[in-house]
């Protein structure tokens, strides 16, 4: 289960001055840079988006941003640079590389198990031990993303299934502006990807599903685990909804223009716009609120 190869993005203009940035901003405390989302999917009406891995939260610009990261990570936060003439916009979350890994295997909540199950690329690590840490991370998340989907699918299902079942699941557990049809784009984007991890993950125990005669795969968990399942689906849609909310609150404190940039990526997903007043770019925390509200009507997020 590798990362999508990274050797094309050192070719893409202003990617070197961003990392340059992250790593000004974080020295000696900066472990890995990664980059995820749908820029990789080959979308360029988007901010790059990186994750940036830390030891310690010492780079941070007050002690209290690193409060509000152990409390709920991660932070996250803009960078907006001037690179050959150009205006360059990227924004990264930002969490201890041992959090990260943490999450991944123990968090009953998908948010971050869930997005590393999908592709990543690896622009930076400070050493070759960070990289093996971060792919046994990845293989963790896999693994987790299965254990907690198979419940839900059928006795016999196909890749496709799982992926598109499972990605479902989990953007329901968040605040989403995507249709409903968005997981099966995102499975459709790279198959071999999610078929060959399908395949590894049908090679370990812990996984719970096996390769079936004649295709697809057979689902091993237990009567049980179907029936927590639910119950514990139902308490991730609550809790992330509660989480999503909290993490839009805390961005207002670290995230520079996060208003602007909350309503472009709603009209870039589901078409709905209103212009914010200048009071409610200025406090949005205060005056925001009957914006979202009219927006929320209009089924611009769920």
């Amino acid at each position: 289960m590798r990362t999508q190869a990274a050797t094309h993005l050192s070719e893409d203009a202003g990617l070197n001055a961003l990392l340059g940035e992250i790593r000004r901003r974080h020295g000696n405390a900066l472990l890995a840079v990664l980059v995820y989302g749908s820029w990789l999917r080959g979308s360029r009406d988007t901010m790059l988006d990186f994750y940036v891995l830390v030891d310690d939260y010492r780079g941070l610009d007050s002690r209290w941003q690193g409060w509000l990261c152990r409390l709920l990570p991660p932070n996250v936060y803009q960078i907006h640079l001037q690179h050959d003439g150009q205006d360059i916009r990227a924004k990264y979350a930002l969490l201890t590389l041992q959090r990260f890994h943490h999450a991944m295997l123990h968090d009953f909540h998908s948010y971050f198990w869930a997005r590393f199950t999908q592709p990543c690329a690896i622009v930076y690590t400070r050493d070759a031990g960070i990289e093996a840490s971060l792919q046994e991370a990845f293989s963790l998340a896999a693994a987790n993303f299965a254990r907690r989907v198979l419940p839900t699918l059928p006795q016999h299902f196909s890749s496709e299934e799982l992926w598109t079942r499972g990605l479902g699941l989990t953007y329901r557990c968040e605040l989403r502006t995507e249709s409903g049809q968005r997981p099966a784009a995102i499975y459709a984007s790279n198959p071999g990807y999610y078929d060959d991890l399908s395949r590894a993950l049908a090679a370990q125990d812990r996984a719970k599903l096996a390769a079936a005669a004649g295709g697809g795969y057979r689902n091993q968990s237990s009567p049980a685990a179907r029936a927590l399942s639910g119950p514990a689906w139902w308490l991730r849609l609550v809790q992330g909804k509660i989480l999503s909310l909290l993490r839009l609150l805390k961005a207002a404190f670290t995230f520079n223009d996060a208003l602007d940039y909350l309503l472009w990526k709603i009209k870039r997903h589901s078409g709905h716009y209103i212009e914010p007043t200048e009071r409610q770019r200025r406090h949005p925390l205060v005056f925001a609120w009957p914006l979202l509200w009219r927006l929320y009507r209009l089924g611009a997020f769920r």
